[in-house]
């Protein structure tokens, strides 16, 4: 492995050893196993000594892993009491490609929003596409925030007639039933582009 300054680097393929996690954190294209670091993606390894993180920089045109501060968009699946379930759909940046990593997500209400949020239902419904900032990549599921003013709901649904609710007067309406209805919508509603 030769250095490059303060960076090493190497080719890899995935299931290559790249090092303990002792040594380095995980960065794009790497997991952690058991205590030992591995490549997800094939390309050049680098090894940045001085953040102390592995990553591989790919050589194919797959999208790099979801982590911490992306911004993603995706669908909200389920609605619980303190937490909304999120299937990813993209990242920002790469709409075209299909997520290379884990696509489940979660918003909990805490992330919601700046303001306080007594119900997570009221922010959010089955079918609404979200953009949300990634906070978190551990565990099951990624989770995710809407506490800015760019992210939340870019597109909502109806609850009673599933069609597209408008921004009307700083309010969700829908043009087919007339129903009103309340989220946490980003400032660019409706007119959104991945």
């Amino acid at each position: 492995m030769e250095a490059n300054g303060e960076t090493k680097k190497e080719f890899v393929i995935p299931g290559d050893y790249i090092g303990v996690a002792e040594e380095f954190l995980p960065g794009n294209g790497a997991y952690e196993e058991n205590g030992k670091i591995y490549a997800t993606l094939v390309g050049d390894l680098e090894l940045d000594m001085s953040r102390r993180s592995a990553s591989v920089i790919s050589k194919t045109n797959v999208v790099p892993q979801v982590k911490e501060g992306d911004i993603v968009y995706g669908e909200v699946v389920s609605v619980k009491p303190q937490m909304v379930y999120v299937d990813l759909l993209a990242l920002e940046g790469y709409a075209d490609k299909k997520l290379s990593a884990n696509t489940k997500a979660r918003i909990y209400v805490s992330q919601t929003d700046k303001k306080y949020v007594k119900t997570i239902s009221t922010e959010f419904r089955n079918g609404d596409v979200v953009r949300a900032r990634v906070v978190d990549t551990q565990g099951d599921a990624v989770r995710l925030s809407t506490a800015e003013d760019n992210l939340g709901v870019i597109r909502a649904v109806c609850g009673v007639c599933k069609k597209t609710l408008q921004m009307k007067e700083g309010k969700l309406e829908c043009d087919y039933c007339s129903s009103k209805e309340t989220r946490k919508t980003a400032n660019d509603y409706l007119k959104a582009k991945l």
